[in-house]
């Protein structure tokens, strides 16, 4: 990168910071990052979806679907899965010839999908087959025809419900009361099924159970391993059923609804309490204080969140949060600007798409976002945001593309340190940020 040129005060008076990050922020929404007819070939939709890969099953039931011809070529998709608003499981198919293209997948949640493991498909009517992946879309309740599988769950079927549970792992009860629990095709769990808990706000177990297509007295199951994890990746090992419970030698899963008799189904003989290090409400979450009867279920937990609104704003709504509090570093192309940070900062991003900026100024006129094209990942409640390009501002705007990570603690809890640290192939940017403790202020602008 060209060094840079210093501006004339005298010729170029320097604007206000603040109105510095507002034109910034303005650009993004406007759709400077991106060609106006870029931009109109993005859709986002729900669909019917099907992802496996190396012989597991990834995703399979209603998930976010997006078409970016600019991206993944025409007729080229992206499925995604969320939690909580983050990315979680995501599968590419880049089409490069017509039924000839490429499907590639995120290793661990929140990963870039693009980056991931990669395997050339062929079009087979709503899927993409190749040696190690199957992807298949659907619109929601149209059924799967040409598949050979039941239909994936409408939104309403696979909605998670309140549910007494029980996890018990080598001799270790690690969960024992109330949790959430989704099918995973269906109110029956004919294919499978998730339950999670919560300790307060935050995750604490998950656990998923999937039932053998050839014989449906059969199942693997797998879970998180520790508190807090955000994906049932450790396999439990193969479960048969026993009553409202599926066990091996060394687990038992049992799910019952609440109010519901346990029966001397709930624990195995030698089975211990719930781990000393975990807090009694990780272990165990407690059931309401007036237990509904048996045939009642009452509305599930809300699931925590991060924002400051309850609703979910429409796909397309441009979402711009702003802080106020104290730059403690800031690197600008590798010079040292800490002097001159403004006490502002701004987050963006767009409901549904994967884009995302971080936007940091100084007092003279300059400004700098760190800009993601891929969700980042939600980990011990600090979101990690990958970051690919940076936008540079002084007298005019320029884009150049770098790798790094932004670091962005929840916000509505007190003061927290916002952090972004960037390197292009010749030169590094970095910021911190200490905000106020104040509650950001959250600007919405309807789709366009």
């Amino acid at each position: 990168m060209a060094p840079r040129r210093r501006s004339n005060p005298a010729r170029f008076p320097a604007p206000r910071a603040g109105r510095r990050l507002a034109l910034f922020a303005a650009a993004l929404l406007a759709g400077l990052l991106l060609p106006a007819a870029a931009q109109a070939q993005i859709k986002v939709r729900k669909a019917d979806c099907f992802f496996a890969a190396d012989g597991r099953t990834v995703i399979d039931g209603v998930c976010e679907f997006l078409t970016d011809a600019r991206s993944y070529g025409v007729g080229g998709f992206r499925l995604a899965t969320y939690d909580n608003g983050y990315l979680r499981d995501g599968v590419v198919v880049s089409v490069t010839a017509p039924g000839r293209g490429t499907a590639t997948w995120n290793r661990e949640p929140g990963g870039k999908p693009e980056d991931g493991p990669a395997d050339g498909v062929t079009s087979e009517g709503a899927c993409w087959t190749g040696s190690r992946s199957r992807v298949c879309a659907w619109k929601v309740g149209e059924g799967r025809p040409g598949f050979g599988g039941a239909p994936a769950a409408t939104p309403e079927a696979g909605a998670p419900r309140a549910a007494d549970c029980y996890l018990e792992v080598a001799g270790d009860v690690r969960l024992d009361g109330a949790c959430q629990f989704r099918a995973e095709t269906g109110q029956t769990g004919a294919r499978g099924f998730e339950i999670r808990s919560y300790s307060g706000s935050k995750l604490d177990v998950v656990a998923q159970l999937v039932r053998d297509p050839q014989n449906p007295l059969k199942a693997t199951a797998f879970w998180n391993g520790s508190s807090g994890g955000l994906r049932a990746a450790e396999s439990l090992g193969a479960l048969s059923p026993s009553g409202p419970c599926w066990d091996n030698d060394g687990v038992r899963l049992c799910v019952w609804q609440p109010g519901q008799p346990r029966g001397g189904w709930d624990r195995r003989d030698g089975g211990t309490a719930p781990s000393r290090d975990r807090p009694a409400e990780a272990r165990a979450p407690a059931p309401p204080d007036t237990p509904p009867p048996p045939s009642q279920s009452p509305s599930p937990p809300p699931a925590p969140r991060d924002t400051a609104e309850a609703r979910d704003p429409p796909p397309g709504t441009f979402l711009k949060l702003s802080f106020k509090g104290r730059c403690e570093s800031l690197v600008m192309d590798g010079e040292d600007l800490t002097a001159l940070c403004a006490s502002g900062a701004v987050n963006t991003s767009v409901v549904g798409s994967p884009k995302a900026g971080f936007i940091f100024g100084t007092t003279d006129g300059k400004a700098m976002a760190f800009l993601a094209s891929a969700k980042g990942l939600v980990a011990g409640g600090t979101l990690r945001q990958p970051i690919d390009e940076l936008m540079y501002a002084e007298r005019d705007q320029s884009t150049i593309k770098v790798k790094g990570t932004c670091e962005l603690p929840n916000p509505m809890g007190g003061p927290v340190v916002i952090t972004c640290n960037a390197q292009s192939t010749n030169s590094t940017y970095a910021v911190r940020f200490r905000t106020d403790g104040g509650k950001p202020v959250l600007e919405r602008s309807d789709p366009k």
